[in-house]
């Protein structure tokens, strides 16, 4: 199985990495229909339970469906699914690994690539860019958004929190008070900090965190697991993958007594970027 933009949660002191699924014959990435969970305790001894969600079988939900991502919140788990690219549709759980079921029956926003944290005090936020959405000032940001307590609801709007584009797969977590905003830029993963969720000026442009990755443009998360901090991401030079057939890798992810991001290395490292230019950063367009 080929399983992309890996979305890793600690629950219940598991790690459970929620994933897109690639086809093995895949030529693009519209063949993109379903999604996969994997369990683990040690990270050295993986479950895979396989398909878990097939939102295709819902009535109102169709299309390319890339990356995921999957939040707690007062005994449900739910899990939020791209469609058609950018609509973003949500089902929910009582366990981390399903059965899961429709929470809503319609889009609840359109972004790229969503990704739901939620905070040491409960509320809960929904991040991702306006790449193939137009949202606020043309280019692609870092946005972010607050969502209403059942979880399915935005409350308030999209908020641009960054001044640099980027291209595509936003991720978040927290550490030592201090917010994180890793996000693409052309082939390698670039962060920004933060004192709050949703800064009222920028987030602070911190640079690169990884190498450029090779004819894989990386989708990542975070997570601390026994006292360790690990990246998740894809790549397609493994299991005899491509560009559309990729696989999900974790390294080690470390950090500087300032709260700065460490360069994470991939291993075995990753040669020069393949990014074809329909991926690559754009200037934004002319404001009148």
């Amino acid at each position: 199985m080929y399983v992309a933009d890996p979305a890793a949660e600690v629950f219940d002191g598991k790690v459970y990495v929620y994933a897109s699924h690639d086809q093995p014959d895949a030529k693009s990435f519209n063949s993109m229909q379903d999604y996969l969970v994997l369990e683990s305790s040690d990270l050295k001894t993986w479950i895979n339970h396989g398909v878990v969600l097939k939102p295709r079988e819902y009535s109102w939900a169709s299309g390319q469906m890339n990356a995921p991502d999957v939040a707690y919140k007062d005994g449900w788990y739910y899990f939020y699914f791209p469609y058609e690219k950018t609509h973003v549709g949500v089902a929910k759980s009582r366990t981390p690994i399903g059965p899961w079921e429709e929470a809503v029956t319609d889009k609840i926003t359109s972004i790229f690539d969503p990704t739901v944290f939620v905070d040491d005090d409960g509320q809960a936020y929904i991040y991702g860019n306006d790449h193939k959405v137009d949202i606020g000032a043309p280019g692609w940001h870092v946005m972010g958004a607050k969502l209403k307590s059942n979880m399915t609801e935005l409350d308030g709007p999209w908020i641009r929190l960054s001044k640099e584009q980027v291209n595509e797969a936003v991720t978040v977590f927290k550490r030592d008070g201090k917010y994180y905003f890793l996000a693409r830029r052309e082939a390698r993963t670039e962060y920004f900090m933060s004192d709050t969720p949703l800064p009222s000026s920028y987030a602070t442009h911190m640079g690169p965190m990884t190498p450029d990755q090779t004819d894989s443009p990386a989708h990542t998360s975070a997570i601390e697991f026994e006292n360790q901090w690990y990246l998740f991401y894809h790549r397609s030079d493994v299991n005899d993958g491509t560009f559309f057939r990729r696989s999900a890798s974790f390294e080690r992810m470390d950090f500087n007594e300032d709260g700065s991001i460490k360069m994470v290395q991939f291993s075995p490292e990753i040669s020069a970027s393949k990014v074809p230019s329909s991926r690559k950063l754009k200037p934004p367009k002319a404001v009148n």
